[in-house]
């Protein structure tokens, strides 16, 4: 795994080794922003996480996540606050990103 110094390092890097699509938090799934699809906790698998702390006003800590689905051929980027973890993720969505905060 790289040692990137921000979250915007991160991103392009892995851009470069083919993350390319973008998800977002949807419910209890990831929705890839390109083609809209929803992915289930069970349906993707975490390449490398990425934790940044920005000192911007209040201080804000940010994951970046490598995204691999493991049905079909998608990789990409989830950008995430940790507070997100907060906002009423289920547990199982929930336990699969924080456990690889853990491990990283």
């Amino acid at each position: 795994m790289e040692n990137y110094s921000n979250k915007t390092q991160a991103i392009i890097g892995l851009q470069h080794k083919g993350f390319d699509l973008d998800f977002v938090l949807k419910d209890e799934h990831l929705l890839c922003l390109q083609d809209c699809e929803l992915i289930s906790p069970d349906d993707f698998e975490i390449a490398e996480t990425y934790k940044f702390v920005e000192r911007h006003g209040i201080p804000e800590t940010y994951v970046v996540y490598a995204i691999r689905s493991v049905q079909r051929d998608l990789k990409g980027i989830l950008m995430t606050s940790h507070s997100a973890f907060n906002r009423g993720l289920g547990f199982h969505f929930w336990c699969k990103l924080s456990r690889t905060l853990k491990e990283s």
